[in-house]
């Protein structure tokens, strides 16, 4: 049957909000959010729900900045193909439906210079993991930066490229014309010998 009048406990609306800064080696690790007892609470830490909602998880400035002036309007649409991988996490919720679970964070971080711009881009998976009743939740974000740098860079072309890759178009073509003229001439010679044999 259905419960009337059923509501979850008020501590079921309290949580906490956690900001700050972090400061890493360009080595895989993980960071580990947890509860612990203070001096003015005890909590069964087995039950604790560490569902969260990510408001910004970013590496590197948390803010990358506008783009250098002359390049601005040539990138703009790169550019926010790219910033929507600088903060992936962010506005997002990550909950868990039972207890002895936590969300487990995947990230994997590519740093990436584009025009004056340094950033750090990131892809994410995460999963819901099942932990041993009695051991304490923790939300989970484990990252791993990769080794290689992505390098994107913007140049006028000289007009002197243009020319020579117009000869080297024309050039190209008159020597294809020539091979395949040549093919013919030759063709057109062996049909000719041939049909003379015949007579």
């Amino acid at each position: 049957h259905i419960h009337t009048g059923a509501h979850y406990h008020d501590v079921f609306a309290e949580s906490c909000r956690i900001s700050g800064l972090v400061e890493v080696a360009r080595v895989p690790g993980t960071l580990h959010f947890q509860a612990v007892h203070n001096a003015e609470r005890t909590l069964n830490l087995a039950y604790t729900n560490v569902s969260h909602t990510v408001h910004s998880f970013v590496f590197g400035s948390n803010n990358a900045g506008p783009l250098h002036v002359n390049i601005a309007n040539l990138w703009s649409a790169t550019w926010s193909g790219f910033k929507q991988n600088l903060n992936p996490l962010a506005g997002k919720t990550f909950s868990v439906s039972r207890f002895h679970q936590a969300p487990h964070h995947y990230l994997k971080v590519v740093h990436t210079k584009m025009g004056q711009n340094r950033m750090y881009q990131q892809t994410h998976q995460w999963s819901a993991r099942n932990v041993a009743r009695r051991a304490v939740p923790q939300a989970k974000f484990s990252y791993d930066l990769s080794p290689v740098e992505v390098v994107i860079s913007y140049s006028r072309r000289r007009w002197y490229d243009y020319v020579t890759s117009v000869f080297a178009i024309i050039g190209g073509a008159f020597t294809f014309m020539s091979m395949t003229s040549s093919l013919l001439n030759l063709a057109s010679s062996q049909f000719k010998a041939s049909i003379n044999k015949l007579t």
